[in-house]
């Protein structure tokens, strides 16, 4: 290979530019590769070279750049050194009208695209700031008290630091001033949410802002108006606030209310622990806060000011030099599917020229003797598309950006990225060709890259691949298609994106986070590069805005062909079948009596969350309350139903999707002799599996699931035939778009989605289910009409059906963007404000901010805003940064492993158990895998285990295993998927595999690998934190009360015999602190996936804020993030606290040379020593009785009771499920003795040391 390096060296010397190589290590160590990157100042392009050694990745990425300066006509490539290859620069061809060029012997045939003028009007540069975030510019004395208020500021909650003090307390006042000088007339609007026994609303106010020449939105709901209307003044006065048009607040801060409303638990720790931490700071040379021996006259941080530090109020940078995601076409030696150079064989050295001809020459010789080709060429020309093939083509090839919105049926999916591929290839440009179709889902890419495959009768992996989130089939380098999700391109984008001449975003009408991200990097990228091509597509988009965000680009309108589907409402399939729902039906759905009229529930009853998925808030996809919640199955049209129909309706509960319903539907399906399977969607996996056993009993019917989360294996058996048996397919939306399912003839829609919600102003996630946009219904509908004339059962009241939203709201509006946020900064594509303003639709002002302060607060940012080594591994990390940040520390304790495996679990949000048929809540032997632990996690882990165990003996074993143990097999395999993917990553990092040994944990005895363990989980679960009260009640840092969700290991059974059930009067744990994976709104709110915390942990790693304050008694306390309160000496916790900026800075030290974990000096050993010390369970329980709980396990050693027969249920397994010592009088957690049960895995060595057992106070078996 020529030296291009030398003279790309040379060149920059010439023009006084100095040239910046950076070379890593990517890919495993047995087939490591070498990632060169090298940048011009002045350039905005970065050029890429990857190797299998240092030496030709620079040379290769001084080759790419030398071909960028070609392109751009900074070098004329007859200046290059001999033997370099012909460069797809300076194209030669003459198009046709068809999109073909006819080829001249001996030049480049690379195909002449047009340079039409910036598609882009004024203020839509890449540099830009959109408008929606443009700021009010202040004078010189208005940047200085701006200065001055933002030092005067002092904290008052977990965020308010962040957006200038300004609270629930004192916002609605400086609303109310604002409008009055402004002379703004504007009032609340309330709508209500939610069934009548727990009803909340929402308050909504726009305001127009004369300094910003536009309107500004508060949103919030409350439990009621009062709190309502205060939280949405807070989302405007804090817009208003970083839009610099109000002032930092500054006046005296009023204390909560709720301060001392929880008790505060006493913590003490021993003299020799104290003096091991304090021994331990010394030698790192870290003071704490000191603290006077009387009660505070106000409130004191305990934070190390080094801490603290990290969470002085700051203004968000709105603007920073950007850049833009690089980009070539198709160029000689470079695999764009792969990434990477080709080192060796024929692609090395051929140009692409003779690529063409080669792919023309084997094209033409398929067509000629291969008579199924033949046959599917001729009906690919029978689909709607195909008539206007050539107009499309001559649309892409004239605009950078073409918009075509394509019925249902007309083949838009499966054909434009063929006719693009064909006209290459037949033109003689085959190898100049490559496309990049992206797909919403995993199961959208695959079905539908195996069906271009079948199309052209050829093999995965020739002209058509894929590739998803643990499985790819990638094409050949040069003429082929790649299908592939939005978030693997993204994630692809890293190195640029080179070697792809299109891009194809297909159904880019669901508005996921991600498919909005990529609209922004590829409208900066068209503009760059307008050689580059964008098709956008979908089948039911709004074509207005999506035309006007790419400049006015063209719209083609392609027709489809559908059959026609008869639509049936909830009234019509209950008039047809006479259908009255049973006295357990109405038990299940109503509990406590059924009918239209839900009595009222007594105030002293435990909150119900009997709703799972299926309870629907009375809001619609985007979010907006419909109406005064109400069942509207009343509201019927009683001349043209029966009185029946209309008793049966009244009776029928909107929020449960009704089981026995759906069942008729099926009967009667089965009755009408017609073949065809029934697609049910459904909202989520709970229903899902419930009906699944529902339906289970009936021998003539194949019912399978579809879900997201399920492996792929499991997700094809929907597309397979099964003779004389109706198949019934169980899906969430994933089945709405892109996939054909070819017998699907009925539908059965509950009309229902699963949404993600998201607070800014406490960083708060949950989900409810809510009604789906009529957009979704009608997608829906569509899949009954695909092949044949069809039937679709819309499970609402044509009511209900008036009342739905047409859209669904965008996801960027309802999700945190801390990953989003680290992708760009990790892509260099500038300020993340900057970024996001320019989205099609840019996400609230206040959601930007909370991401980028999170990531600051986490060292994923330096002071400049650019990625810390620490913040570049995590960007690398497919999951949310805060479980990235778990997983980093964990392998400072050797507790990778398992840790891994609860991120995994966490990023999936699948459920792990199978319930009974009737049962909400886990069974004993479900509950059992806990031990004493009261963890979901754990018992998480231990099946995770136990599974792996039997999955290595042979499949036959893994599933009967499951079936026993009540498991969900599917989710099992997906979490083994996503975890061996995270464990490459952090290997790919150039973390030691020493960390990530297995580890085997004992669940019975104390453990204090599993204390650790559950210590690290506060970081990754962080702010999801609750306190128990009673019975099932939790408090959450909302101060708002919440449910243990019924399908926690912390909910006791049904049985009566159960000790947990049997405490249900008054339900205790060692310890009431709790942290939680997800909360649920259904009829209560509920917390899932809850593990129990020591309050010593959550001092260490669950809490943002740590104040010393004094209670109207006189006394003082120590409180967390104002509102969990510890009775504590102020000193101990100062210095446990003092402990936090050490951790942060190994944590920095790791990140930018994880090799070096194990050998670490002297004094982070100590400090490591010191962290497992404080995490064992009893550390903060020094001459503390605490009350003792009964050991849920003790009931399980007696003999099994009926329902636990034939469960194969395992005990003294090393799993952690084997005896040992029992409990001690500190509530079962005493750390200080009892014998083992159960091996467990762990070898000396830099990450192994003394096993033996030692009590709190001394030295640890690691470190």
């Amino acid at each position: 290979m020529t030296d291009m390096k030398s003279f790309f060296m040379i060149w920059c010397q010439k023009n006084v530019v100095e040239p910046s190589f950076e070379v890593r290590p990517t890919g495993p160590k047995h087939r490591q590769r070498f990632l060169c990157e090298v940048r011009l100042p002045g350039y905005n392009y970065t050029g890429v070279g990857n190797s299998t050694n240092k030496k030709d990745s620079e040379k290769n990425a001084a080759r790419d750049f030398v071909h960028y300066l070609v392109r751009i006509g900074k070098i004329a490539e007859e200046s290059l050194p001999a033997g370099c290859g012909t460069l797809p620069a300076g194209p030669t061809g003459q198009q046709s009208d068809g999109g073909s060029s006819s080829s001249q012997a001996g030049s480049s045939r690379a195909p002449r695209l047009p340079n039409p003028m910036s598609p882009f009007m004024k203020g839509f540069l890449p540099q830009d700031l959109g408008q929606a975030y443009r700021p009010y510019i202040p004078s010189k004395e208005e940047i200085k008290q701006e200065k001055d208020n933002m030092e005067a500021a002092e904290s008052l909650d977990v965020n308010a630091s962040n957006h200038g003090n300004w609270t629930i307390e004192n916002a609605r006042s400086k609303l109310n001033q604002w409008m009055q000088a402004n002379k703004i007339k504007s009032d609340f609007r309330f709508t209500s949410i939610g069934p009548d026994h727990a009803k909340s609303f929402i308050a909504e106010m726009t305001v127009y802002v004369k300094e910003l020449n536009r309107n500004i939105t508060g949103r919030m709901s409350g439990s009621n108006k009062q709190s309502a209307s205060k939280s949405c003044a807070l989302s405007i006065v804090r817009q208003l606030y970083h839009f610099g048009v109000i002032e930092a607040f500054t006046g005296s801060i009023k204390s909560a209310k709720s301060s001392e409303q929880v008790a505060a638990y006493p913590v003490r720790i021993s003299n020799q622990l104290a003096q091991r931490i304090h021994e331990c700071l010394q030698e790192l040379g870290l003071e704490p806060i000191k603290v006077s021996s009387n009660a505070p006259m106000e409130s004191i941080s305990l934070l190390h000011p080094l801490d603290d530090a990290l969470r002085k109020p700051q203004r968000l940078n709105l603007q920073q030099p950007t850049a833009v995601i690089s980009w070539s076409p198709p160029v000689p030696n470079w695999n764009p599917w792969l990434a990477c150079n080709i080192d060796e064989g024929y692609l090395a050295n051929t140009s692409l020229d003779q690529l063409s001809d080669d792919l023309l020459h084997e094209y033409r010789s398929r067509i000629a003797g291969d008579k199924s080709l033949q046959m599917s060429l001729e009906a690919r020309g029978k689909l709607p598309i195909a008539a206007m093939r050539d107009e499309i083509m001559r649309t892409i090839y004239d605009n950078p950006v073409v918009l075509i919105r394509g019925s249902t049926g007309c083949g838009k999916t499966t054909q434009i990225a063929q006719f693009i591929l064909e006209d290459y290839i037949n033109s003689g440009q085959g190898a100049y060709c490559n496309v990049c179709v992206t797909q919403p889902r995993r199961i959208s890419a695959v079905s539908v890259s195996e069906r271009i495959a079948n199309e052209r009768c050829e093999n995965l992996g020739v002209a058509v691949g894929y590739a998803v989130r643990f499985d790819a089939v990638l094409p050949r380098a040069y003429g082929s298609i790649l299908f592939c999700t939005i978030g693997v391109l993204l994630r692809r984008l890293e190195s640029g994106l080179r070697g792809v001449s299109h891009v194809i975003v297909d159904e880019i009408h669901e508005r996921d986070v991600n498919s909005d991200f990529l609209l922004v990097v590829l409208r900066d990228m068209v503009h760059t590069y307008p050689d580059l091509r964008v098709i956008l597509m979908s089948a039911t988009i709004d074509t207005t805005m999506f035309a006007r965000y790419f400049g006015d680009c063209p719209v083609l309108q392609v027709e489809g062909r559908t059959f026609r589907v008869q639509q049936l409402f909830l009234e019509d399939c209950i008039e047809l079948l006479n259908f009255m729902p049973t006295p357990s039906e109405l038990a299940k759905s109503y509990g406590d009596g059924g009918g239209a009229g839900r009595r009222k529930r007594p105030k002293d009853s435990e909150m119900d969350d009997e709703g799972g998925e299926g309870g629907a808030l009375a809001i619609g996809a985007n979010g907006k309350v419909l109406e005064e919640c109400s069942n509207m199955n009343q509201l019927i049209d009683e001349r043209r139903y029966s009185p029946r129909t209309k008793q049966a309706m009244s009776m029928l509960d909107e929020e449960e999707p009704s089981f026995e319903l759906i069942d008729s539907l099926i009967d009667y399906i089965d009755r009408q002799g017609r073949p065809g399977a029934v697609l049910v969607f459904l909202p989520g996996w709970n229903l899902i599996f419930g009906l699944m056993k529902h339906l289970q009993p009936r021998r003539n019917l194949v019912v399978l699931p579809l879900h997201s989360q399920l492996p792929r294996d499991d997700q094809r058996k929907v597309f397979a035939h099964y003779g004389q048996q109706r198949k019934v397919i169980l899906a969430t939306n994933i089945a709405e778009t892109s996939i054909t399912i070819d017998d699907v003839v009925y539908v059965i829609d509950t009309c229902k989605a699963r949404m993600k919600m998201f607070t800014s102003h406490n960083n708060m996630t949950s989900y409810a289910t809510v009604w789906a946009a009529k957009t979704n219904l009608e997608q829906r509908k569509g899949r009954a009409g695909r092949v044949s004339p069809g039937m679709c059962f819309t499970l609402c009241s044509r009511a209900r059906f008036e009342r739905l939203e047409e859209n669904l709201t965008p996801e960027m509006f309802r999700t945190p963007l801390h990953e989003l946020a680290l992708s760009i900064k990790l892509l260099r594509l500038g300020a993340i404000g900057q970024f996001l303003s320019k989205a099609i639709e840019p996400p609230p002002l206040d959601t930007v901010i909370e991401a980028e302060m999170l990531l600051k607060e986490m060292k994923c940012l330096d002071e400049k805003e650019q990625l810390t080594p620490f913040g570049r591994i995590l960007a690398r990390l497919p999951i949310e940064p805060r479980l990235g940040k778990m997983m980093v520390l964990s392998t400072l304790f050797g507790l990778c492993d398992p840790i891994t495996t609860m991120a995994a679990y966490s990023s999936t949000f699948s459920e792990i158990f199978q319930l009974e048929v009737g049962q909400r809540r886990l069974a004993s032997y479900q509950r059992a895998l806990a031990g004493n632990m009261y963890s979901d996690y754990v018992a998480m882990i231990v099946a995770f285990e136990m599974w792996s165990r039997k999955r290595n003996i042979s499949e036959e074993a893994e599933i009967r295993f499951c079936e026993w143990k009540g498991l969900q097999l599917s989710t099992l395999r997906t979490i083994a998927e996503a975890k061996r993917q995270l464990l490459d990553n952090l290997i790919q990092a150039g973390f030691p595999e020493g960390s990530m040994q297995v580890q085997r944990f004992d669940t019975q005895s104390p453990d204090e690998e599993l204390a650790m363990t559950m210590a690290l989980l506060c970081v990754g679960l962080y702010p999801n934190v609750c306190l128990h009260r009673e019975k099932r009640r939790v408090l959450t840092t909302e101060s708002k009360a919440a449910i243990i969700h019924k399908t926690s290991v912390n909910c006791g059974g049904n049985n009566s015999n159960n000790i947990m059930a049997s405490s249900s009067a008054g339900t205790c744990f060692p310890y009431p602190f709790f942290v939680f994976g997800e909360k649920i709104r259904t009829r209560a709110v509920s917390c899932k996936q809850m593990s129990m915390v020591a309050p010593i942990q959550l001092l260490l790693f669950g809490c943002k804020r740590v104040d010393w304050i004094s209670t109207s008694s006189g006394n003082s306390m120590v409180q967390l993030d104002g509102w969990l309160n510890l009775d504590m000496d102020p000193c101990d916790a100062a210095m446990i606290l003092a402990l936090r900026p050490a951790i942060q800075d190994l944590l920095v030290r790791i990140s930018e040379q994880p090799d070096s974990i194990g050998a670490l000096d002297s004094k982070f050993i100590s400090l490591l020593r010191a962290i497992r010390a404080l995490c064992l369970f009893e550390a903060g329980d020094f001459q503390i009785q605490r009350p003792k709980v009964p050991n849920e396990m003790e009931h399980h050693k007696q003999p099994r009771l009926e329902e636990d027969r034939g469960r194969g249920y395992e005990t003294g397994t090393n799993y952690g499920m084997g005896g040992g010592g029992g409990p001690s009088q500190n509530a079962g957690m005493s750390y200080g003795g009892g014998s083992r049960g159960g091996g467990r895995y762990f070898n000396s060595g830099p990450y192994g040391g003394d096993m033996n057992r030692q009590n709190a106070g001394s030295g640890h078996r690691r470190w």
